[in-house]
């Protein structure tokens, strides 16, 4: 075909569409949004882009009502909080507390909240410039301010707004930063392909009659949201991929969001945060933030003098600041993004920074914290059965509230000590034994026997070879509890001790350190390491003892290593990656729940299943491979642990699973934590949720 018979062909195919059917846009819109998400994809991380070129949220997308309710500022709080757009940080300052710090890896948003707060120490700033330029987008108004109070600028922040602030609110700050561009098209848009006329809304008031004789909205906008929302709309709104969870590619997760939005009677008079992006504004202080009304206007200005901003983590923000400066922390939802070690990390900084006590409130995509070992540091409420319902955003389902310990937590050094590394010879003489030990060891039959067997010939070398196979071990650890001081743990199947050079820092805390094995060969390689790896007095603590968890007076035998107090307990029990090598393990389970302490908790780290019920392919591949070095992998272990032994009605039970690769085999792993129900006072201090009253009452008879 000649170029003119294709330009013909392509104008007359063009001439017969149909542009005035909605069907047609909307086939249109959606071959656009393909195009935009395999751009997105493909070309570059749309996160990382915008906030190299803008803010994203030009309002925040957290309910400060419920903030207040759940917080209590008081005048003599220090307040730390993640800026986003700075308008809930405002809020907060309303009520004047001694110091409110923010930080944000954003630069923009903080040239954002940098712009409010200049302009509200003008002296010379009136509530009418005020609301004009924040709740009208009164472009002159703006500029007029601006060319007042610019010189108080930071040369960073004055550089960016000059050739943008008239734009910015001539253009409707309601469509500013990558948020309000989003809504600007999306709203619209998709108003008009699920036919809803959101005009006839809004000249109702938004009215709650209206919008329930047309709940077809909901229902098709769902529709939608589940298609655009994970792959195109996400970026814009500044949701990573990795906190996009399973239920975001359902229509009924949409569908109820936008229920419980919507539906509410009140949103027409009080829903301000959606009706900015229909109203491109706020028509009036009837339905706007504290912040814009009139009678906050003073207090606003006064305690305008108590912000300080850092562009930085909140990790750096911490470790800047005054030991023992905050009281009240509110962290949104940014540790949805973040994997374990970096949440673990994060929070000994944050122990650093705040008071015993601090109230701490984030909130979550999702609706527990069992994928992050750590949290299990801490005494967490769930305070979302009490407040979504309140909470008129509805953007996260997990709203959590914690008091910081006062006891350290446990700070995890993953390093191996030199002592435990090996070159590359040694690596190779041990797992070659490894993998040969199935064709080369003899037939024994006590189980000792089979460990000697197996670790003899690995012994010093077993913990360098082991460094990227038990990949869950410092996760475990993470989770591994305050640690007071005269704590005790007992590692069983601890071999050559690695887990204790992950608390190197923090030994001195313990009174007693018990590491039970079977193989002697293994023992003998950790007594030594810790030798050469920690203090005489911190050996000291340490009790290397070979014998059976399963042994019939297995309480007798280890009470000396506790004052001879059959009573006392470990706070502390670890199985790293020792379970599924015990034959009798349920009966370890049990005997290990017998040695815990009042407050004791109980970790496992272990293999597991790719699947929930561990009956697939992989699953049994992955079964028959480990089971050559006598290790036993089923679903069955984590069913054992969290439904029979440890039980919800009596413990806390957290599992996470995750994979990691090794030599490009993506292998299963679960790190199971159940402790002992605790609170955490104002003090700081923990105590047990329900004490044994039993105990108490034969403490008294004695």
């Amino acid at each position: 075909m000649s170029p003119e018979g294709l330009k013909d062909t392509i104008v007359a195919a063009i001439s017969n569409i149909d542009f005035e059917s909605p069907t047609t846009w909307a086939v249109i819109a959606v071959l656009g949004l393909t195009v935009a998400w395999y751009f997105i994809q493909k070309s570059f991380d749309m996160i990382e882009m915008i906030c190299n070129r803008t803010y994203i949220y030009n309002i925040c997308w957290e309910d400060p009502a419920v903030d207040h309710q759940i917080l209590k500022i008081q005048k003599e709080d220090v307040i730390f909080r993640i800026c986003s757009a700075g308008d809930i940080v405002l809020d907060y300052a309303i009520e004047g507390p001694q110091k409110i710090v923010i930080c944000d890896m954003n630069q923009h948003q903080l040239f954002l909240f940098e712009l409010k707060i200049r302009m509200l120490r003008d002296p010379a700033l009136t509530f009418d410039e005020w609301w004009s330029i924040w709740g009208l987008s009164d472009h002159e108004n703006a500029v007029k301010v601006w060319k007042r109070m610019r010189h108080t600028m930071s040369a960073p922040a004055r550089q960016w707004w000059d050739p943008r602030i008239k734009s910015t609110f001539l253009k409707g700050f309601a469509n500013s930063g990558s948020s309000g561009f989003a809504a600007k098209f999306l709203v619209p848009w998709l108003m008009y392909v699920v036919g809803f006329d959101l005009k006839a809304w809004a000249g109702t008031g938004f009215s709650h009659e209206y919008i329930t004789q047309n709940t077809h909205m909901i229902e098709r906008s769902a529709w939608w949201f589940r298609r655009l929302f994970p792959s195109i709309i996400a970026p814009f709104a500044g949701v990573p991929a990795n906190q996009i969870g399973p239920e975001f590619y359902t229509i009924e997760f949409y569908e109820g969001i936008l229920k419980e939005i919507f539906l509410d009677p009140d949103f027409g008079s009080t829903n301000y945060f959606y009706r900015f992006y229909y109203d491109k504004g706020y028509k009036d202080q009837s339905c706007c933030p504290r912040t814009l009304k009139k009678e906050h206007f003073e207090a606003l200005k006064a305690n305008a003098g108590c912000f300080e901003w850092h562009h930085a983590t909140v990790q750096a923000t911490m470790e800047r600041v005054q030991p023992h400066s905050f009281t009240k922390l509110i962290l949104l939802d940014h540790m949805d993004w973040m994997p374990n070690n970096i949440v673990h990390d994060e929070w000994i900084a944050l122990q650093r920074a705040t008071v015993p006590g601090a109230k701490i409130l984030w909130r979550s995509a999702f609706t527990k914290m069992d994928d992050k070992p750590f949290f299990n540091n801490l005494d967490i409420e769930d305070m979302s059965p009490q407040w979504y319902s309140k909470d008129r955003v509805k953007m996260y389902p997990g709203t959590f509230l914690s008091f910081m310990p006062k006891d350290p937590l446990p700070w995890v050094d993953p390093e191996p000590s030199p002592c435990q590394r090996a070159n590359f010879v040694r690596k190779m003489k041990t797992t070659t034994k490894m993998i040969l030990h199935p064709l080369t060891a003899g037939k024994v039959n006590a189980h000792g026997d089979k460990m000697s067997s197996f670790y003899a010939d690995q012994a010093k070398g077993y913990d360098a070879v082991r460094e990227h196979m038990l990949i869950a071990r410092p996760d475990m650890m993470s989770g591994f509890g305050p640690i007071k001081k005269g704590h005790t743990w007992l590692d069983i199947g601890g071999g050559t001790g690695r887990n204790l050079h992950y608390l190197r820092a923090q030994l001195d805390l313990f009174e007693r350190i018990v590491v039970l094995d079977i193989c002697p060969e293994l023992l003998a390689i950790g007594e030594d390491n810790a030798r050469k790896s920690f203090t005489p007095s911190q050996c000291e603590r340490i009790r290397w003892v070979c014998l059976d968890i399963n042994s019939p007076n297995v309480r007798a035998l280890l009470a000396p290593h506790l004052r001879n107090d059959l009573n006392r307990g470990f706070d502390t029990i670890t199985f790293s990656y020792s379970l599924t090598m015990i034959p009798e393990w349920e009966k370890a389970l049990e005997s290990a729940k017998s040695l815990m302490s009042d407050e004791g908790r109980l970790l496992v780290a272990d293999f597991d299943t790719y699947t929930e019920e561990g009956k697939s392919l992989k699953d049994m591949l992955i079964r028959m491979w480990y089971k050559q070095d006598g290790v036993r992998i089923e679903a069955k272990t984590r069913e054992v642990i969290t439904q029979k032994v440890f039980t919800a009605d009596k413990f806390s039970i957290t599992t996470a699973r995750f994979q990691q690769k090794l030599l490009g085999v993506n292998i299963p792993h679960m790190v199971v934590c159940c402790r002992k129900p605790m609170f955490t006072s104002i003090t700081g201090m923990r105590k047990l949720s329900h004490p044994d009253l039993t105990k108490m009452e034969e403490k008294k008879c004695d």
